[in-house]
């Protein structure tokens, strides 16, 4: 026969159950399927065909690498935000919106300092299609397209 008399938990026992519970929910609400695919999209990484100098990367990209004073890619589309640069490099690079080395007269984004073995950001505030260039390196040049 079941004994259906109540037991008493421990307070602990309660609490953590419902904790993980609380975890559990929240963890499924807070994406739908399209949005968990699109953070995949996001965060991939191109193919390595598509990591030489002369090709385009893969769409949503996050990070371009700096070495032997060029960019991994000559071109990347990226969403509006931030578009991470990992300095391999052992000299520094200031990255701002120009060409050949010179920054343009009004940029749209704010130009960053990137120190041997070190990374930054360039934010992207809008949609649209911008040349990147290093002020130090003039032959470091790219191109990014911000959807």
């Amino acid at each position: 026969m079941a004994d259906h008399s109540p037991r008493s938990l421990r307070p602990g026992t309660t609490v953590a159950a419902l904790a993980s519970l609380i975890l559990i929910l929240a963890a499924c609400s807070s994406s739908s399927p399209s949005e968990a695919a699109g953070s995949q999209a996001a965060t991939s990484q191109p193919p390595a065909s598509q990591g030489a100098a002369s090709q385009p990367a893969a769409s949503q990209a996050t990070s371009v690498t700096m070495s032997g004073l060029a960019f991994s890619v000559a071109e990347i589309t990226v969403p509006v935000g931030p578009l991470t640069f990992i300095n391999q490099d052992s000299v520094p690079h200031i990255l701002a919106e120009g060409e050949n080395g010179t920054e343009v007269a009004n940029p749209r984004v704010q130009k960053v300092s990137i120190n041997p073995a070190s990374q930054g950001d360039l934010v992207f505030t809008a949609a649209g299609d911008y040349h990147i260039t290093c002020t130090i390196h003039a032959t470091m040049n790219m191109e990014v397209h911000v959807q």
